[in-house]
């Protein structure tokens, strides 16, 4: 079972800050490869409205049974190209590049 967490506001598939894709490929490079800007959407950085009196609109959790996340990372949870962690979140929105940080180092 697995949650995605996301904080790419501009990604066509986030929605309040979870990914809503049916399958995700992370690189070598921990870069989320099915990143698909949406230009309707606009960046928003909610780093420093989490812990303050109006925190940002996070969508419920959700156990994903069926999600295919497939990686190519040499990470701790990557077990033969596929992720075996319980979630992972992609970075900021305003990084350059949609990066894992969930991971971790073997």
């Amino acid at each position: 079972k697995m949650d995605l967490r996301c904080r790419k506001t501009t990604c066509k598939y986030n929605k309040d800050l979870k990914c809503l894709a049916h399958s995700i490929a992370i690189s070598k490079e921990r870069t989320c490869k099915d990143f698909q800007k949406d230009e309707q959407k606009t960046e928003q950085d909610f780093s420093s409205q989490i812990f303050s009196d109006q925190p940002p609109k996070i969508a419920d959790y959700r156990h994903l049974n069926d999600m295919c996340l497939t990686c190519s990372a040499k990470c701790l949870f990557n077990k033969d190209g596929r992720c075996l962690s319980n979630g992972i979140t992609v970075n900021s929105a305003t990084t350059k590049d949609p990066k894992c940080i969930t991971f971790m180092k073997p």
